[in-house]
This record gives structure tokens, sequence and C-alpha cells, in this order.
């Protein structure tokens, strides 16, 4: 999957999935002042970008600075790229 294809494709779920009801998310939008994100929803949208995107626990490492959507795009875009090393 293509960086574009993957970046419009978490946009689809964090909209999908906003606590304020389903919407369309932009890049710059905020997960909590912009699209209503509180402490469980973040836990329940990891999980749905784990398995969507077949990707390692979320709720550790460098995630604790995701706050916007492009963070969440970065961080899928970056853990795609990265090699799957399991030796």
């Amino acid at each position: 999957m293509d960086n574009g294809t993957s970046r419009a494709q978490v946009r689809r779920i964090v909209g999908e999935m906003s606590p304020l009801g389903a919407r369309e998310a932009n890049s710059g939008d905020r997960l909590v002042e912009d699209l209503g994100y509180d402490s469980l929803a973040v836990i329940e949208l990891s999980l749905r970008i784990e398995q969507e995107f077949t990707l390692v626990d979320l709720g550790t490492g460098p995630t604790a600075d995701i706050t916007t959507v492009k963070d969440i795009e970065d961080f899928v875009v970056q853990q795609q790229a990265a090699p799957s090393d399991a030796a």
C-alpha cells in the first residue's frame, strides 16, 4: 500500500470513529480538541489502526506524542516502511 493510500485510509478510519459522529477527518485535526476523542476512544482507535494495518502494539513506544491525525498517518507510514526483522 502506498503512502497516499495509507494516509487516506487513516483519515477515513479516524473520521468514522470520531466520538462526535462520523465526519471527514483532516491531517491537521487534533484528536481530542477537534474530533472529541477521549482516552477510551483513543484505545479503540489504536486497536482498529493496529488491525487495519497489521501493526505492532500502538500503546507502547513513541505513540505518546500522537495528538493529530497527521501524527497517526506519519506513524503508520513509518511502521510500514520499517523492515520487519524477526531475527
